[in-house]
């Protein structure tokens, strides 16, 4: 085997050796020529334009407050009752780069939804801790009773192809929830759960306030 031979299988047999930490091997010719493959990072410029497509998109109510039993006589009449808080929700936005504004972001997020404009999500800075307020109810009878706040809650995930010649990618989420909130009231004893209702808000806020202990 002549030198050139040696140096060739040399050259082979180092390529392998070294194949599984490096990106790429070359065998013969000048190495000055040869050519790092990167992946392309994502230009603020050209994704904040790029279209933005939804992946899974959820909405639920989402308990935040429910107060203490409250024990009403018959002759009470209009009792007020102030809720204790669950959960508070703050509205974000998650990405792995630099991607459209939190505007189109939103007024995209809105077209999906469908039903609901841009201005009737809540957006970050915002806290479901604003939407809490005392519930002044009538309950005409006496019993133990709660009430109970809930904000309906948006969760959803999107990606933006970047139109910038680089062929990336952006990837992000949503939390947030529709502005302005829903109360209900409950009677310790009576479970919603068995009587029908099926919103994993109330039954919650039941079995948090009423239910047996453990």
């Amino acid at each position: 085997m002549n030198n050139s031979a040696r140096r060739a299988v040399l050259a082979v047999l180092l390529c392998a050796a070294v194949g599984f930490g490096v990106g790429g091997c070359r065998v013969g010719g000048d190495d000055s020529a040869a050519v790092a493959r990167t992946t392309p990072k994502a230009s603020s410029v050209g994704c904040a334009g790029g279209e933005i497509r939804w992946g899974r998109v959820t909405k639920e109510p989402t308990l935040i407050a429910v107060s203490l039993p409250v024990e009403v006589g018959k002759g009470d009449g209009w009792v007020t009752i102030t809720p204790e808080r669950v959960r508070e929700l703050e509205p974000r936005i998650e990405t792995s780069g630099e991607g459209p504004s939190d505007r189109r972001i939103y007024a995209s997020l809105a077209k999906r939804l469908k039903h609901w404009s841009a201005s009737g999500l809540a957006k970050p800075g915002a806290t479901s801790a604003d939407v809490e307020e005392d519930a002044r109810i009538d309950f005409h009878g006496a019993g133990v009773f709660v009430t109970a706040q809930a904000v309906r809650a948006v969760d959803a995930s999107f990606t933006v192809d970047c139109p910038d010649g680089t062929r990336t990618r952006v990837y992000g989420s949503v939390s947030t929830y529709l502005r302005g909130g829903t109360t209900t009231s409950l009677a310790c004893g009576y479970d919603p759960a068995k009587h029908g209702t099926k919103e994993r808000w109330i039954t919650e806020a039941y079995n948090l306030a009423c239910g047996d202990g453990s």
